[in-house]
């Protein structure tokens, strides 16, 4: 009775092992509309991590071995509670994540910000008793009470190795040699799983949103995503055409993080939120794009189609960029970023590598400033920057004064109430609106420091964001979310002060941002970048393309008309608006179209490897 008592514990302690991830799992998949794979392959390496150390229990507690109970107890227990202090972070990763960011929070970011924990606590002024429990008391009782019964998974274990015994195998040595093979097998299976990085497996993982696959082993940009050779341009640059004759102009790139165009004074917006843009716009030294958008509505993405004029279809990790190209004809390269670039994505790595970069400097390598998130971490750059010394510059700024992260000063907070702990559409839209107000100060600052250097006396300045933000609309807030006009709206500002016309200033995407420059200075368009160039072409341009994760929109204009088709591969949604009309897209009017103009819509979704009769089919 008794051996029937300690195997009824540990069985219900194994229950409890897969019980708990599977309602954890559920609701994680519910309540974020994941797929419903998802289930089935989060069971299976919770099950194959708790086979495994029931494995090793039956080899640790039996023959010689068993002789070092005291220290083996210990150490079965001891895995179990890292499987469950793993399972824990996992879940509290993921579920933040897509909370906060609609993408999983990955161990590489969470790791670049836990030194920055306190500043974090500070600004957004939670209980650090709260943080700290979350983080560290509640993983530390987990794993405590898990060595709390590590007399009962011996006990349950053993009565396990006998009813083996009992029924299969009545020579122990044999049971010992079995359940090694085993152990051995399954390691070196999930090992495989989790390590092999182009696998099948750990792809579908990575695609299917996993929790454990996605925290602690997802450091790709591309989600694991197979890139074809054909956007690798390495041959593109060796071949384009070096010590070229053309307007040596210092080169300016100011990305505002989440920015939106439709909250800047000069499109429109009630309240004075860009005084100095204003201003600089009034005397006719900067243009506007009416319409732009992004080509996602995530960072990754957002910086690297300006930089490299690919859509996120199509970006790779060779991609020709506009600073290589700079770099190539002679110039120096600067990149002075807030924000932790080095461990976000590596985005550092897709700048260029130390040799390459003349200056760089992000929110993970500040000396003066405690936040990655502090946009005074640019002014701390510039200070390092030289005086002009007739070799031309190109000088890449990343602000976080509009993003929720962002540092913003209390001199800049107009609009009240706007606290950071509040997600209500009033508070969030006065604190993003304070962000602006403070990047607009910002970049009055980055002209005066670069004209007093000697650097904006001959520049093309461009002020652009990297994607839009969600303000409380249908109940949202933030980015990475969907494809909404919300998600992608961002403004492309061109500061020019020569008495030159931009022909193309109707529409744009952030891809048209390099070819634009590169015409400008009067130098050939490498021929794989697929934006337009908003100075010398007419807005003749047909169609352009926008994705986050699943989802997939591509605008087509149609005479005067602009037509958007979103698709959403998880739901298998359409929806279709006109943004000449309905920018905001409060209307779906894909029933009412016709029907082949729609069709050939569809087809356009090819260019995302769609098969655009899963379109038809709707």
């Amino acid at each position: 009775m008794q051996a029937k008592t300690k195997l009824i514990k540990f069985s219900l302690f194994a229950f409890v092992q897969i019980i708990i991830p599977l309602v954890v799992i559920l609701i994680f998949q519910q309540l974020f509309l994941l797929k419903i794979e998802l289930i089935v392959g989060h069971l299976a390496l919770v099950f194959l991590a708790n086979l495994t150390i029931s494995l090793l229990g039956l080899i640790f507690f039996s023959g010689r071995l068993d002789r070092f109970q005291k220290i083996t107890k210990y150490l079965i227990a001891t895995l179990y509670g890292c499987v469950n202090v793993v399972l824990y972070y996992a879940y509290l990763f993921a579920f933040s994540g897509e909370y906060f960011n609609s993408k999983i929070f990955t161990l590489e970011i969470v790791l670049g910000y836990v030194k920055y924990l306190d500043e974090f606590i500070s600004n957004f002024d939670v209980s650090p008793f709260l943080v700290y429990s979350i983080l560290i008391f509640i993983p530390v009782l987990i794993f405590t009470g898990i060595l709390l019964f590590a007399s009962t998974i011996r006990q349950g274990i053993l009565e396990l190795k006998r009813l083996i015994q009992k029924h299969h195998f009545n020579n122990p040595p044999r049971l010992i040699r079995v359940s090694m093979i085993c152990f051995l097998l399954l390691t070196g299976f999930v090992s495989g799983v989790l390590w092999i990085k182009r696998s099948k497996i750990p792809a579908f993982l990575y695609r299917i949103e996993e929790p454990v696959a996605n925290v602690y082993f997802r450091n790709d940009p591309f989600d694991g995503r197979i890139l074809s050779d054909k956007y690798e341009d390495v041959g593109i640059r060796n071949s384009y055409p070096k010590n070229l004759d053309f307007q040596k102009k210092n080169i300016v790139i100011i990305v505002i993080d989440a920015l939106r165009s439709d909250h800047l004074g000069l499109y429109g917006y009630e309240r004075e939120t860009t005084p100095f843009l204003d201003s600089v716009y009034t005397a006719g030294d900067l243009r506007k794009i009416d319409l732009s958008f992004s080509v996602a509505a995530e960072s990754f993405a957002g910086i690297n189609s300006i930089l490299r004029s690919r859509i996120w279809a199509h970006l790779g990790y060779d991609n020709f960029s506009l600073q290589q190209l700079l770099k190539d004809q002679g110039y120096d390269l600067n990149f002075i970023v807030s924000g932790d670039h080095s461990n976000f994505s590596g985005l550092k790595s897709f700048y260029g590598n130390n040799s390459e970069l003349d200056y760089y400097l992000d929110g993970s390598m500040t000396k003066k400033h405690s936040d990655p998130n502090d946009d005074r971490i640019l002014f701390e750059g510039l200070e390092n920057i030289p005086d002009y010394q007739d070799t031309p510059a190109y000088f890449h700024f990343h602000m976080m004064s509009v993003h929720n992260l962002g540092v913003r000063l209390n001199q800049f907070k107009r609009y009240r109430p706007a606290s950071k702990t509040i997600f209500e559409t009033g508070d969030y839209v006065n604190r993003y609106d304070n962000g602006i107000l403070q990047a607009d100060s910002y970049i009055k600052e980055i002209f005066e420091s670069l004209a007093d250097k000697g650097y904006l006396q001959n520049s093309i300045v461009v002020i652009t964001g990297d994607h839009g933000e969600y303000l409380g609309e249908n109940g949202e807030f933030g980015h990475s979310r969907d494809l909404s006009t919300q998600q992608l709206l961002t403004p492309i500002l061109i500061y020019d002060p020569e008495d030159v016309e931009y022909k193309n200033t109707r529409y744009a995407s952030l891809i048209d941002i390099a070819p634009t420059i590169v015409d400008r200075l009067g130098l050939p368009i490498p021929e794989p970048w697929e934006g337009v160039s908003l100075y010398s072409e007419e807005d003749n341009r047909q169609l352009t393309y926008h994705q986050q994760d699943e989802r997939y929109a591509i605008i087509h204009k149609n005479g005067d008309l602009r037509y958007k088709l979103i698709y959403d591969r998880k739901t298998k949604k359409q929806e279709l608006y006109e943004l000449n009309s309905d920018l905001y897209e409060t209307t779906n009017i894909i029933d009412s179209l016709d029907v082949d103009y729609l069709n050939n819509l569809r087809w356009y979704m090819n260019e995302f490897n769609i098969d655009p009769e899963r379109l038809y089919e709707y």
